[in-house]
């Protein structure tokens, strides 16, 4: 009987989440997602360019450039962790986590195409 009750509630409190948005909604949160997550791809594509040419750059520096970048993506994931604490569980999650580390990678690009 308990086993019943639980799957009724897990099945009304589902179609009540669904409910909540309509398609043009659902469909305009997708977009702003997917454009956030293609902004972020981008961004760590540069980063990535740019880490590579530094490297080119300073050879002498590499094990310092990696080094750093190391340090940089362990602080750009507490730092975007804690920069999206508001906005968890809520629609605007997946946005501002995207949004958060296209920007702190773009930062660290900028970083590394300035040091040569």
């Amino acid at each position: 009987m308990k086993k019943i009750k639980f799957a009724s509630l897990i099945v009304m409190f589902s179609f009540n989440v669904n409910a909540a948005f309509t398609e043009p909604e659902m469909s305009q949160l997708n977009e702003i997602n997917e454009k956030y997550i293609k902004k972020e791809i981008e961004s760590r594509e540069k980063l990535n360019a740019a880490i590579k040419e530094s490297i080119a750059n300073l050879p002498k520096e590499k094990s310092n450039i990696l080094k750093l970048h190391e340090l940089w993506s362990q602080a750009t994931k507490i730092k975007c962790r804690l920069s999206i604490l508001e906005s968890l569980n809520t629609d605007a999650e997946t946005a501002s986590k995207y949004e958060c580390l296209a920007n702190e990678y773009t930062s660290e690009a900028n970083f590394f195409n300035s040091t040569y």
